[in-house]
Parts: structure tokens; sequence; C-alpha cells
């Protein structure tokens, strides 16, 4: 039996900074063979953070988004496609985060992925802003991330946290990267949130998964379960090195992935599972 493989990221237009609507990323990923999506669109954020909605969707839009994806759900039963959506980790303002969490899941959304993209307003993995990386203190800005890491993991708000080092992406790297994963490593197996292991970091300048190799390894030996996905941003990406990453994780001794469904109780979520082998 063939191998069956998932995608649990993607993004469409509403998100304003991707391309392809709905229905072409996911009919792209019935083209791809995937057996299970989770689409997650970016989800509003505060106008005064995104007052052109640049990097997430709009208020309006929240609803129309979920009711697309629960009509597609129907005319594809050979996809399980699970409805998510991205949510930033607002360090300055925890409680809009708990808000943004609550609204989604009012209208309908199934699966909340946690991601920090912004450190006291900087959107430090923005092309538009890489050049800030030059009057910060590396050391510090990756101690400011995996502080607000292990806050966003605490809150207990996220099924899957997204990217985990994304700090990353630009190969801004302290002197030493293994004490931050040791430490993001016990707080999400305590916590028991599942991880990504996302292939969009191999198309950066990291080029690296997310997160790093060493950093699964750590992660995989505190008992966390991961996800699988590209973060796509295009019909494109919706397959980008699934299979050769699924082989590494297997080489890891990493034999299974999830697909959270976003049912069941807070402590006891339902999970399809899908075999690497």
């Amino acid at each position: 039996m063939a191998r069956q493989l998932i995608n649990c990221h993607m993004h469409s237009v509403l998100c304003g900074h991707a391309t392809g609507t709905i229905n072409e990323m996911v009919q792209a990923a019935i083209a791809a063979g995937l057996a299970g999506t989770i689409f997650t669109e970016h989800l509003p954020l505060p106008h005064e953070i995104d007052p052109h909605y640049g990097v997430s969707m709009r208020p309006e839009d929240l609803s129309g988004y979920v009711e697309t994806l629960l009509r597609l759900r129907r005319q594809h039963p050979e996809l399980t496609l699970i409805v998510g959506g991205e949510c930033d980790w607002l360090s300055h303002d925890p409680q809009e985060t708990v808000r943004s969490v609550h609204r989604a899941h009012l209208a309908g959304v199934e699966v909340i992925l946690g991601s920090v993209h912004m450190l006291d307003g900087w959107a430090f993995d923005s092309p538009d802003e890489v050049e800030v990386w030059e009057s910060h203190n590396i050391e510090e800005v990756w101690e400011q991330y995996f502080t607000q890491w292990i806050l966003a993991v605490r809150s207990g708000l996220f099924d899957v946290m997204s990217h985990a080092d994304l700090v990353k992406k630009f190969a801004f790297y302290p002197r030493d990267r293994e004490q931050y994963y040791e430490e993001a490593a016990r707080v999400a197996g305590e916590a028991g949130v599942l991880c990504e292991v996302s292939t969009a970091g191999l198309r950066y300048p990291c080029n690296e998964l997310y997160p790093a190799p060493r950093f699964i390894e750590l992660l995989r030996d505190a008992g966390v379960e991961f996800t699988l996905s590209t973060d796509a941003h295009s019909v494109a990406q919706i397959d980008y090195e699934l299979e050769a990453t699924a082989d590494f994780l297997l080489s890891l001794g990493i034999e299974r992935v999830a697909l959270p469904l976003g049912r069941g109780s807070k402590e006891h979520k339902e999970i399809r599972w899908f075999s690497l082998r």
C-alpha cells in the first residue's frame, strides 16, 4: 500500500500574501494525492497591526471561509479536509490572542495553529523587515522568541505549534541553538501540544526544516508528536518536499504523523494517524 501523506498548513489569497483560491488549493491537494489537509488561513489580526490585511484575512471573510471549506469537504469525501486557522501569539496583548481563538471557534474553525511572527511589533520573519536584524542582538532575539514561544505553548490555546524555530528563517543564529531547543522541547512535551514538521524552511535562507533536525530529535525524545506541512502559499507548494521529509522522519524513528480533527475534549482531541512507512 502506498504511503499516504498529509499537509496540515496552507493559505489562500484571503491572507493577502498568497496566491490561489481555497478551491484551487484543495484541488491541488487532491491532484497531488494527499489523503488529508488542514486549511489554515491566517486569522484576522487587529487593525493596528495589519491595517491593509496583507498578512491576515479580513474579519468579514471568516464566516465565508469556513462555509467554503465545509462545502468542499462535502463535495470531496476522498480528502479528509479540516477547517483550521493560524493564530498569532501577540506577546504585547495575549488577551487579544484569546479573543481571536474564541472568535475562530465560534465561526466553526476546528483546529488552531499557534505561531510567533512578531516581537514587540517587529515582524522578524518578513522580507520587508529583514534589515532590522542588523540593529538587534541575535542572542537577545532568540531569547525573546523562545520565551514567547514557550508562553504560547503553555497558554493551552493551540492544537499545533507551527514552524517552531521560525526565528532562524534568515539564517541569523546564536552561538548555541541547542540551549533554546532543549527548553522548548521540554515544555512542549509537558504541554502535550503537537508540533508541525514544515518543509517551508527549505525555501528560505536557513535552508532546513522547521524545526531543525536536532530540534526534531529533542521534541521526539520529549514525547512530542508531529504533523506534516509545507506552509503552502501557492498551488506549486502543496506537496513541496513532503516525500523526502517523510523519509527523513522515518530515519529518526518517527513512524507516524498526526492529522488533528478538531473534535473531542480539550484534553482528548481526536486525531487521525498516518503511517510514514
